[in-house]
């Protein structure tokens, strides 16, 4: 699914529709696109933007709160060869991976268990299959039958000192042994462990193990007869348990019915008394224990009751609480998960009733993107007594609306701070760079370019300096100022940017300067190179034999990648055009691409010319460069996509010496072949140009098998496509 696009929009507007921010489905296609506005995950912007994925602006209102800091990881190759620079920046840039699932986390937990297991004189972790499939699943209640839990038991059993050695070891043997099931057969849970000779404390630990069968079993009512037998016990680890499991099992019974094979919810299948008795009796043991030994695990259950029972409200406030002012002893799991359960049970979901003002305003963003069309000004107005202790953020969603939906920049500027403070945190940062946007809009192009510098002066939270720098070059692109972003005093110095605009929007005389005046060799190279492929390709003949006089006697082989629009280690070196033209498997000679030039320079028509500039294009691989690719209106490198020349393409090039009745008969029959070639294999047109039907292309088939049947061209032949 694309995770963005780009509408035409006015170009002075410079505006980006998006598509929903909401990210809850699977984000595995993404095209970077290259717009101050932000587009969805794969294309994030550090500042509170509606066109962002709701998890980039909840990040970003956490790092202000200093809860989660931003720190995103550095670019890597893979993002560089996708086309991407700092900034937009893919989502998972912010998302490292969740602490419970590194390996070193792992390997710790282990060897924890390892020392305990030591000291019963039992097999170590690596002696079991630690590859139990029921823990996966959102609705399986075996998911906390894990390595976790088992020590936790059997750190109990080594802290009761009312229990014998024997005992501890048959209990914790025991419990490793439940690790590796989880559906039991009927009765196992009654000889799990003979406890005859006991103590009254063994025989307790004993009552625990088969309720918590029970319970993996699904034998609700059982576990609860078992657990209810321990809520006086004095060993206080069990009554503890006790309680908290008088909540787990009715939440486990209301939501038995509730998830399908796939692991999908349907909310109408809760069990809705069992689901009011978990809440009950989570909030009594939360009461009883507020820093106990489940609490963050009780106040995970408590958000999934609020969930499954549909009380947006609380489930806000819990998510609230949790991402912005708990402790991590306070959450049950870690702060990238809980963002992702945050986007995926409340955010985006159908109006949500939220009334926590970081969350509203995160959904309020989303809404504000003007993808949605379901949100307005007069909704937004209606939210502000949720905003009451945070007045400039209510202000800010304003802006946000007025310049998204209303399409209104002064009434957004007039909601905005005038000035920029001295200390940027994101949310300061967000304000100026909505101003900015707001200027852009008026085309005050000027004040907007004054507060771009001055925002670079200042900025300093990770990623700010690249949003500016895109923003400025923006701004000096579509204001007609491109030659400022390659001025020897030009603030832009992320060669993402340089390139793309190099390469996209430089006309000839820009790329000329920066043949002599770029900023290192491979920006020299580039520009070399897109000045000839321009020329070349869109017919500037002269043009081009004039800039051929510039290629350095011994040009480099190395390829240009991402200078001239090639990703993933394609490219193309310098010295392509030194092309010979020596003939290939098809045998057809053409002279050098600098002859082929001023051939053409002096007749465009003449079939040779065309025919081996087709040739050029063939045997260098050009059919479809990312140089002839137009970028969406309204991303950098946009600016003038209207005003470009036609691109040559080989296959019209192929047409037009067909269509010459005077051209010579190897030329002709040649450039038959050729056009029959394009729609080789699948019958889709891969030389450009204006395809044709497939009665024309028998018509060529049958021309060069009458006709020119002496050829070898139409020798090897066998048929079209």
């Amino acid at each position: 699914m694309r995770i963005g696009f780009l509408s035409s929009v006015s170009l002075a507007l410079g505006a980006v529709c998006a598509t929903p921010a909401y990210a809850s489905f699977d984000e595995s296609i993404c095209e970077v696109l290259w717009t101050p506005q932000g587009s969805g995950a794969c294309n994030s912007v550090p500042f509170l933007s509606p066109n962002n994925d709701s998890r980039t602006n909840l990040r970003l209102l956490m790092s202000d709160q200093g809860t989660l800091p931003l720190s995103p990881v550095a670019l890597s190759n893979n993002d560089l060869q996708a086309g991407y620079g700092p900034v937009p920046f893919d989502l998972m840039r912010l998302d490292p991976e969740p602490e419970n699932a590194t390996p070193a986390a792992q390997d710790a937990l282990v060897a924890r268990l390892d020392q305990q297991l030591a000291q019963l004189e039992l097999p170590a972790v690596a002696t079991l299959d630690q590859r139990p499939h029921f823990i996966e699943g959102e609705g399986n209640r075996c998911r906390s039958n894990n390595l976790e839990s088992a020590s936790a038991f059997i750190g109990q059993l080594l802290d009761t000192p009312e229990l014998s050695t024997q005992e501890r070891s048959d209990l914790a043997g025991e419990r490793m042994q439940m690790l590796q099931v989880c559906e039991w057969e009927a009765g196992n849970a009654e000889v799990l462990i003979e406890d005859q000779h006991f103590s009254a404390t063994g025989k307790a630990f004993a009552n625990y193990l088969r309720g918590a069968a029970e319970f993996y079993s699904g034998r609700f009512d059982k576990a609860t007869q078992r657990f209810a037998s321990l809520t006086d016990s004095p060993q206080p680890w069990l009554k503890e348990t006790a309680l908290y499991m008088s909540a787990r099992i009715p939440l486990n019974a209301a939501q038995a019915d509730t998830f399908d094979d796939m692991g999908l919810p349907d909310l109408n299948k809760v069990d809705r008394p069992n689901l009011q008795l978990a809440e009950q009796n989570l909030e009594r043991y939360l009461a009883a224990y507020p820093q106990g030994h489940f609490s963050a695990s009780a106040k995970g259950l408590l958000r999934r009751v609020h969930w499954l029972s549909g009380d947006d409200r609380k489930l806000a406030e819990d998510y609230s609480w949790q991402l912005l002012h708990a402790t991590p002893a306070q959450r049950n799991i870690s702060l990238p998960e809980l963002i992702q359960e945050t986007d995926n049970k409340l955010l985006g979901t159908e109006a949500p009733d939220i009334r926590t003002p970081q969350l509203l305003a995160v959904e309020d963003l989303s809404r504000i993107s003007a993808y949605q069309g379901t949100f307005n000004l007069k909704q937004l107005q209606a939210q502000k007594a949720v905003f009451a202790e945070q007045p400039a953020l209510f202000d800010y969603l304003q802006a946000a609306a007025y310049l998204n939906l209303e399409d209104k920049p002064q009434q957004a500027l007039a909601l905005l701070p005038g000035s920029v403070p001295a200390q940027l945190d994101y949310f300061a940062f967000s304000q100026q760079v909505l101003r900015g946007l707001a200027l852009h809009k008026t085309q005050d192009w000027k004040a907007a370019e004054a507060l771009w510098l001055e925002l670079l002066g200042k900025v300093k939270q990770p990623l700010q300096r690249d949003y500016v720098e895109l923003a400025l070059a923006w701004n000096y692109e579509f204001s007609q100022r491109l030659d400022k972003v390659f001025a020897a005093d030009s603030p832009i110095k992320t060669p993402q940017l340089r390139y793309r605009l190099q390469r996209l929007s430089a006309d000839l005389p820009l790329l000329r300067q920066q043949v002599t005046q770029g900023v290192d060799a491979g920006e020299r190279d580039s520009a070399l190179f897109v000045l000839l492929y321009k020329e070349l390709l869109r017919g500037q003949y002269a043009a081009f034999a004039e800039d051929f006089k510039r290629m350095p006697a011994s040009p480099s082989p190395d390829k240009l990648g991402v200078g001239i629009g090639y990703f993933y280690d394609s490219g193309k070196p310098l010295a392509m055009f030194n092309w010979q033209g020596e003939p290939g498997e098809s045998g057809y000679g053409c002279p050098s691409i600098a002859e082929i030039a001023a051939v053409l320079q002096a007749n465009n028509q003449q079939p040779k010319g065309l025919n081996c500039l087709g040739e050029f294009i063939l045997r260098n691989g050009l059919d479809h460069s990312p140089l002839d690719a137009a970028p969406y209106k309204g991303e950098l490198g946009s600016s003038g996509i209207d005003a470009k020349p036609a691109v040559f393409s080989r296959h019209d090039g192929y047409r037009q010496v067909i269509d010459n009745q005077h051209a010579p008969k190897d030329d002709r029959a040649y450039a038959l072949f050729r056009a029959i070639k394009c729609y080789a294999p699948s019958g889709n047109n891969s030389c450009g140009g204006t395809d044709v039907e497939p009665a024309v292309r028998k018509a060529w088939f049958r021309q060069i098998k009458g006709t020119y049947a002496d050829t070898q061209w139409s020798k090897s032949l066998p048929y079209y496509w």
